[in-house]
């Protein structure tokens, strides 16, 4: 039997394990699962299990509001966002003409902040929401906002790089087999 001060934690710990759901699965299971946990041991594997559950409701496809041609329409804008952020950035990396270059990149920046909008809005807001980040962060870092001189620490910037095209790779994915997932329409039995 844990001690008082563990004693103490086990609910939290149980509350943050129900949080690790998706709001609209919280609402329909939450106090369900949480009594479901109280009678539970906490192990590690239990821990496991609710956060592979977890990361099975994040991703599941009947909560997405992306339509095929949303889901295409994503895919474009983000090629071309990511196809001038990068032509920016490459011409400023190689220390090029500044003025035109950076206005592309903050150009660019806005119009991810937007697209994570947009795919929040949609359903997927871990996805929509570090998209927002990300661009706010690569904005922030280009103004020296965040810290003077990005040319010393580019981390934010690559950071963002990979995420956008991580986010082209996704919405891609959505375009071509997310939209057309059988579980989004389920037949009727019989």
């Amino acid at each position: 039997m844990p001690g008082p001060p563990l004693r103490r934690m086990v609910p939290l710990m149980q509350g943050w394990l129900v949080w690790l759901f998706p709001p609209w699965w919280r609402r329909r299971h939450g106090a369900a699962y949480r009594a479901l946990l109280e009678g539970t041991s906490l192990t590690p594997s239990t821990v496991i299990g609710v956060v592979e559950a977890a990361a099975r409701a994040w991703a599941d496809p009947r909560r997405s509001g992306l339509t095929f041609r949303s889901a295409s329409a994503l895919l474009l804008a983000s090629l071309a966002l990511a196809f001038g952020f990068f032509a920016g950035w490459s011409a400023i990396a190689r220390q090029g003409s500044y003025d035109t270059e950076w206005r592309v990149v903050q150009f660019v920046t806005i119009g991810y902040a937007v697209l994570g909008l947009f795919v929040a809005r949609r359903g997927h807001r871990v996805v929509g929401t570090v998209t927002t980040a990300a661009a706010v962060l690569a904005f922030m870092c280009q103004m020296s906002i965040l810290m003077p001189g990005w040319q010393r620490a580019d981390l934010p910037i690559r950071f963002a790089a990979m995420w956008f095209m991580a986010l082209t790779c996704w919405a891609g994915y959505w375009a071509a087999y997310g939209v057309h997932d059988p579980r989004r329409h389920p037949r009727p039995a019989g």
